[in-house]
Formats: C-alpha cells, sequence, structure tokens
C-alpha cells in the first residue's frame, strides 16, 4: 500500500510551493504520458473536451491533483450543473462523484498528494491518468448514447 502523505508531512521535503516551472514541467511530462488533445485551461490546469458542450478540467495544487466537469468557456457553473442535472442519477454513480458538492465545480474529485515532491509525481500521473481516462469514457456513454432530452 502506499504511503499517504499528508499535509502536516510537508515539511520533511520542505515548505515550498510549486513555482511555474514546476507546474509546466508536470503539465509536460503528463501530456507526454497521457498523449495528445489536452487544452491549456490555466497554469494550474488542463482540459480534455468531450464534446461542444463539456469539457474535463484536470488541475493540481500544492497539496493535491483532480478532475472535474466543466462547460465551454465562460459557461456559469449554474449553466453547467443544470445542462448535467438531466443525465441524474446514471451519470453521478458512473462517475463515483456528486454532481453539486461542497464546491461549485462539478463531480470533483481528487488525490491528496503533497505535489511539492516530484517524487509523489508518478503516483499522481497514474492516478490523474486513470481518473480522466473513466471520466471520459463514462461522460461519451451518458452524455452521447443516453437518448434523453437535453437540459431542463
Amino acid at each position: 500500500m502506499e504511503e499517504r502523505r499528508h499535509e502536516w508531512d510537508l515539511p520533511e521535503i520542505g515548505l515550498r510551493r510549486l513555482g511555474s516551472q514546476d507546474i509546466q514541467l508536470f503539465w509536460k511530462r503528463f501530456a507526454a504520458a497521457r498523449g495528445p488533445g489536452l487544452s491549456h485551461g490555466s497554469l494550474y490546469s488542463r482540459w480534455r473536451v468531450v464534446n461542444d458542450e463539456t469539457v474535463i478540467s484536470l488541475y493540481l495544487t500544492n497539496h493535491s491533483v483532480g478532475l472535474f466537469v466543466r462547460g465551454h468557456r465562460g459557461e456559469p457553473y449554474s449553466a453547467t450543473a443544470r445542462r448535467l442535472s438531466a443525465y441524474e442519477p446514471e451519470l453521478g454513480t458512473a462517475l463515483g462523484a456528486a454532481l453539486r458538492g461542497d464546491y461549485p465545480l462539478c463531480y470533483l474529485t481528487d488525490r491528496p498528494t503533497a505535489m511539492t515532491d516530484t517524487k509523489a509525481w508518478g503516483a499522481a500521473f497514474d492516478w490523474l491518468r486513470a481518473a480522466e481516462s473513466r471520466y471520459e469514457t463514462v461522460l461519451r456513454k451518458v452524455l452521447e448514447g443516453s437518448g434523453r432530452a437535453r437540459g431542463p
């Protein structure tokens, strides 16, 4: 079983933040392992387009990697959540995540990881790659194959 790092473990690896060079290197290495199709979201995120209305947003912080589902650039959370609610509960069950949670992000899931420790990146890459692949497969299947009327 992999040792799970916690925020209180950070002094062992040094109190530091990810710099822009660290973040760019993380995404460069992730893209090389994951293959083409990632779009630049921001310094901290990359996007995988599922369809014209749906994007998987992958992100990293000092303390975790994760992903969530969003709409196209500029679409507010409320519009995305309303649109995706037409696919509930099937979509949430298949993704293993809630449409609406503690944050205004649809189907948010993350893996706590001390990202300031580059030795932890391999496990973060593996988790993020698997989670992204699962989200993409489920979203394509449910959104494109449900035959349900979209939206409210």
